[in-house]
């Protein structure tokens, strides 16, 4: 499978992050600082926090905050997780799928990063990323693909979080909770999609 016809496989990741840009380059042509964000015009934009959230029942904030990040690193290093794991899952598990999985990780994320970190605006994609890993993760432990790119890919996975972990050592604004409800919640979706794909999709990883 050439790229050209890979990317056609992958519109949603595409799709996704094309929206996720449009959005960064609207917040920082109307003010926003583009290297660090500001959580008031976050908040603005609908970024998620607890007492706006919940305890107003503003819920839509759950999504919008998804499409949010504060600087162009956070955007960057965001869009290139999603690019990685959508250029190999997407195919396998559909456009339907993926989809849907981005999107529940994600309001599950978002939900738990609220709940233990209830005076913090929150806003990124990251928490529905590691959910796209989970499902990845999932499928890689199961008979869906053969056994040379299963094992190739459970080490790149294995990269993936290893990496994730050296971040959290050095840095103290990483959100765990909802990176690792996006993570448990990836693999539980997983382990559920593996019940309704074929061995002919899981060909489709290369």
């Amino acid at each position: 499978m050439d790229t050209r016809t890979r990317f056609r496989l992958m519109p949603v990741t595409l799709l996704l992050v094309a929206v996720n840009l449009l959005i960064y380059l609207l917040t920082v042509i109307v003010g926003m600082n583009g290297w660090w964000g500001n959580g008031a015009q976050l908040l603005h934009w609908g970024a998620n926090y607890w007492p706006l959230t919940i305890q107003e029942g503003q819920y839509w904030r759950l999504f919008t905050s998804m499409f949010l990040h504060a600087g162009w690193w956070h955007l960057f290093t965001n869009m290139l997780g999603l690019l990685i794991a959508g250029v190999f899952l997407e195919p396998v598990i559909r456009q339907l799928r993926f989809g849907i999985v981005y999107l529940f990780t994600g309001l599950l994320s978002d939900y738990a990063s609220i709940w233990f970190h209830r005076q913090v605006v929150g806003v990124g994609a990251s928490g529905a990323i590691f959910g796209v890993y989970g499902v990845f993760l999932a499928l890689l432990t199961t008979r869906l693909f053969s056994p040379v790119p299963r094992r190739n890919f459970l080490a790149y996975i294995s990269l993936f979080i290893l990496l994730n972990l050296l971040a959290v050592s050095f840095a103290q604004d990483i959100d765990n909770a909802a990176h690792l409800t996006g993570f448990l919640s990836g693999m539980l979706a997983g382990y559920i999609l593996y019940f309704t794909l074929t061995p002919a999709d899981g060909k489709r990883l290369k």
